[in-house]
């Protein structure tokens, strides 16, 4: 398994925990729009722009919110690695 591929790993695990945190509704919303687009919590990190538009649709403008709690989850590493820094950029947008 490449870094990327782990990196992909986190990024699920912590989405699926702050939404299942938030309720089972809210998770099976997302991970219904993400099937939709042939992903998976797995492949959040390498779309972005995806789960971006699954958190505007379920939390409208309260996405922002759901982004944040991600950001935390994280911890001091999303400005210490380039690649989550990118993708909480295309995330926040």
């Amino acid at each position: 398994m490449d870094s990327d591929e782990m990196l992909g790993d986190v990024v699920a695990s912590i989405v699926e925990k702050i939404l299942m945190n938030i309720g089972f509704d809210a998770h099976a919303k997302i991970s219904n729009i993400l099937e939709a687009h042939n992903l998976n919590f797995s492949d959040c990190y390498k779309n972005p722009d995806v789960l971006n538009f699954a958190l505007k649709e379920v939390f409208d403008h309260d996405y922002i919110s759901i982004v944040e709690k991600i950001r935390k989850e994280f911890g001091g590493i999303v400005d210490d690695d380039q690649r989550l820094v990118k993708f909480m950029q295309k995330l926040s947008e």
